[in-house]
């Protein structure tokens, strides 16, 4: 069983916080020619659309997901939300990353949602996870990226410290073609995004692409008074 929290600290600051969560058993496989023929001639165009003409601030999943960023302390344009990264690269009609079986569905849920999606190598996950404000001094090395300065970002934590969050994870719980079993994580900002009706699409997305067979999902909010 995987337990998974949201700090209720964070309430006080921005109560709009959920996680929709996804787990499976799979063989992580390269990209597939058929999943990309599938994103560049129906996926991107489409959100590509949606998303014409629109500040990003209007975009839902990245419009909630800016206001959490400015609600903790951190400045959106600096530090962008990934979903938000990947929309950019989709709105310049850029190629995007062509990763392995599940972290290109990742990003298939992610570009159609407007939210940021992470998926995290279990095998490198130790003890309970908890999504909690980064303190001062706390970073990682990003996947891409050099050290990362998270402090007042929400990140998930386990007993080894951080390992994700919404703008970019590390590089420690990061899915690899040898990896085998997998936690989704959507971070969503915004109540009125369906979650679970995204959770539904998301499991049928690895489904048909990713090869998962079975897979589980439930969404965190946070714990109620005395629980």
């Amino acid at each position: 069983m995987i337990n998974i929290s949201i700090d209720n600290k964070l309430k006080d600051t921005y109560s709009e916080i959920r996680l929709g969560c996804i787990h499976f058993s799979v063989e992580v496989k390269p990209s597939s020619d058929d999943f990309w023929g599938h994103m560049n001639t129906e996926v991107l165009p489409k959100v590509r659309s949606d998303i014409e003409g629109k500040e990003w601030s209007e975009i839902p999943g990245v419009r909630g997901s800016r206001a959490a960023y400015k609600a903790f302390g951190r400045n959106p344009g600096r530090y962008r939300v990934s979903s938000e990264s990947l929309l950019r690269r989709v709105r310049r009609e850029d190629e995007l990353y062509h990763i392995n079986s599940v972290v290109d569905v990742n990003n298939l849920v992610s570009v159609t949602s407007g939210l940021s999606v992470g998926s995290y190598d279990l095998s490198h996950i130790n003890g309970d996870i908890v999504l909690r404000k980064a303190e001062s001094g706390e970073g990682y090395e990003g996947i891409g990226k050099e050290f990362l300065d998270m402090e007042n970002m929400l990140v998930l934590a386990d007993d080894d410290g951080i390992f994700g969050s919404s703008m970019s994870d590390s590089t420690r719980a990061m899915v690899e073609e040898s990896a085998t079993d997998i936690l989704v994580v959507i971070y969503c900002f915004e109540d009125s995004i369906d979650l679970k009706d995204l959770l539904s699409h998301g499991k049928q997305a690895f489904e048909q692409f990713a090869g998962v067979k079975e897979a589980e999902s439930w969404i965190v909010n946070f714990m109620k008074a005395g629980i």
